[in-house]
């Protein structure tokens, strides 16, 4: 697993086959329509330019090959528990600033076809979706199973608000 870092290695969410997944990675495997992305910025190069390795044949990310790319990223999951002790270790160094790192960037719900970004920097990745999902940008860890909220300590507290 990677150590989230500030708009570089992003957590995300990922929910397949009603299955709840934390994954820490680089930002750009997150472009789930690397065409619509190389089309945006640089028509003239093509598309293997910008795509990471884990994404090779995999232009487009769509719940039909979403089980291969994370077979592929499978070594940059990470669990809530895990993350919570990153977070409070974060905390406890004084590096208070470093809070932002473990806001969670991305939902990418491969069942209902729906890509939430929360992304704080000037990229928007909601836009680079297959043409029959949705790309929103909005709050979305309403959304997340309770027992995958690695913000809340043990004493219910936000490490947000602290």
């Amino acid at each position: 697993m990677l150590e989230p870092i500030y708009a570089e290695k992003v957590i995300v969410g990922v929910i397949h086959k009603k299955q709840f997944q934390w994954y820490v990675t680089d930002r750009e495997l997150w472009y789930l329509d690397y065409v619509k992305f190389a089309q945006a910025f640089e028509s003239h190069l093509v598309v293997d330019e910008y795509i990471e390795p884990e994404r090779k044949g995999i232009e487009i990310l769509s719940s039909e090959n979403a089980e291969l790319f994370l077979k592929r990223i499978q070594s940059y999951k990470a669990d809530a528990a895990t993350l919570l002790k990153l977070f409070e270790d974060k905390i406890e160094s004084g590096e208070e600033e470093d809070v932002l790192d473990f806001i969670p960037s991305f939902l990418v719900d491969c069942d209902q076809k729906v890509f939430y970004s929360l992304f704080p920097e000037p990229a928007s990745f909601e836009e680079y979706v297959p043409s029959d999902w949705k790309g929103t940008y909005e709050d979305f860890t309403a959304l997340i199973p309770e027992t995958e909220k690695y913000w809340i300590n043990k004493d219910g507290e936000s490490l947000f608000e602290l």
